[in-house]
């Protein structure tokens, strides 16, 4: 009954559009590797559904979304070129992802003209409190690490108002929601990701984006002692630099603005702190 499902998943977008929401893609199945008895796709499955149904769908198609990115799941999507063809996002989840699996050579290879989305997970846990530092801390390292070892181009959070995650269950902002506030605030539509040296420093994490005029700087520090850190500016310039930092006590303060000499500015980051730098 694949037709009939390519039609139900047109008949939703239907359904949201007539009431005000226009969908930006629809994936073909959450964790198709995860749920064995209600929501299980194989691979073959997912390419065979993909080859002969995908193309009628009216919104942009996001496959497979493999609950801890595996290969396994989307290596026979980019190997397919009709599948391929029928696909918009490769999209996957990292739940107990390591590092060292979050880049796909693969997908560099094959996946010209595609986006690569990561569209759930919650880190590193769902037990301890959001509020917990520098545990916190992990969020902003595995936000950078999204970013930059796997080059996705989304980064979407699983249940947003919870003691887990980046929202409170009292509606306000946790430590984990100020890490990733630290991308998301600044880092706006339209940005793209460029190169910056991502560990300058023993437990730094450092990447770059820009948009317009502005280049923005989100620098994790996880070490347990503050360092002098200097930014050195390739292909732009700037009169000035502001900052904002999370720490212990500290969740997104603006913290003034430093002046930039020759390209470059210096500046100190504290010990176990996340500091977004935005250019003027």
């Amino acid at each position: 009954m694949y037709a009939a499902y390519a039609q139900h998943l047109n008949d939703f977008t239907t359904f949201m559009r007539n009431n005000g929401v226009t969908l930006y893609g629809i994936s073909v199945q959450n964790e198709p590797d995860y749920a064995h008895d209600w929501t299980w796709w194989t691979p073959a499955e997912m390419v065979r559904f993909l080859r002969e149904n995908a193309g009628s769908i009216s919104t942009r198609v996001i496959a497979p979304e493999s609950f801890q990115y595996l290969k396994n799941i989307s290596d026979p999507i980019l190997n397919d070129p009709t599948a391929l063809a029928n696909v918009d996002i490769i999209g996957a989840h990292l739940y107990g992802t390591s590092f060292a699996n979050f880049p796909y050579p693969l997908f560099k290879q094959k996946g010209a003209g595609k986006e690569l989305w990561m569209t759930e997970v919650y880190h590193p846990n769902s037990s301890d409190s959001a509020d917990l530092w520098p545990q916190a801390l992990d969020v902003g390292e595995h936000i950078h690490r999204a970013m930059v070892d796997a080059e996705f181009q989304a980064y979407v959070w699983w249940y947003i108002r919870r003691g887990y995650g980046p929202m409170r269950e009292d509606g306000q902002i946790s430590k984990r929601g100020a890490n990733m506030a630290h991308f998301a605030r600044f880092v706006r539509p339209g940005y793209v990701r460029i190169q910056a040296t991502p560990n300058p420093a023993p437990n730094v994490h450092v990447s770059a984006y820009r948009g317009g005029n502005s280049t923005v700087v989100v620098a994790v520090n996880k070490g347990t002692s503050a360092l002098s850190q200097q930014f050195t500016l390739v292909n732009g310039t700037a009169s000035g630099v502001s900052s904002w930092l999370t720490d212990a006590s500290r969740n997104v303060a603006p913290q003034g603005t430093t002046g930039v000499s020759n390209n470059a500015f210096t500046v100190t980051l504290p010990a176990r702190s996340v500091t977004t730098f935005v250019t003027a």
